[in-house]
Formats: structure tokens, sequence, C-alpha cells
């Protein structure tokens, strides 16, 4: 009966063994999953922030180049001046009438 009792308890031993390996694995399988999503969540928020500076050193970048060639500060060039009218007549002006002259006392000429 002692080689029964002693087989029954190295079973017994055994499996538990056996349980405690399975319970060793799943617990690190366990924390393994949780390193892995931790981890990944730590890379994605770092991959995050080196996106969101490139795209705001690329939004001031291309609000800077905007002001710089925005019509709004250049001036227009000076308009050009016409070619001036020369005169139609190139008679000096006169007076149509000569001066007044004093009236005769006949009343004509």
């Amino acid at each position: 009966m002692s080689r029964w009792i002693l087989g029954c308890f190295c079973l017994l031993f055994l499996a538990c063994q056996s349980d405690k390996e399975a319970i060793v694995l799943a617990k690190v399988a366990e924390r393994v999953s949780v390193f892995e999503k931790s981890k990944r969540n730590e890379c994605r928020e770092i991959l995050l922030e080196q996106a969101e500076r490139v795209v705001d050193s690329l939004l001031l970048t291309d609000a800077q180049l905007s002001l710089l060639d925005s019509l709004s500060r250049n001036r227009p060039n000076r308009p050009y001046q016409p070619a001036p009218i020369l005169p139609i007549d190139s008679l000096s002006v006169q007076p149509i009438f000569g001066s007044p002259r004093a009236a005769s006392g006949t009343g004509g000429n």
C-alpha cells in the first residue's frame, strides 16, 4: 500500500507541476501581451508627436510663403505716361474783334 500511496503522491506531484507550469506560461503570456500593448501604445504616441511636428512645420512654412508671395504686399507698377496731344491748329490765339474804336458823330463810317 505504501507503493500505491507513493505512486499517487508522485502522480499528484507531477500533475501539480504541469498545472504550475501551465499557470506560469499563462502568466508569462499575459505579461508579454501587456508589455507588447504598452510598447505599441508608446511607439504610437512617439510617432504621432513626430507627425504633428512635421505637419506643424509644413503648415508654418506654407503660411510664411503665402505671406511673402501675397499680392497685397506687392504695389502695382506706376502707369505709363501717355504721349502729349499735339494741338490741332498751329495758329496763335488772337482776339476776334480788334480793340474798340470810338464812335463817329455822323453815325457811320
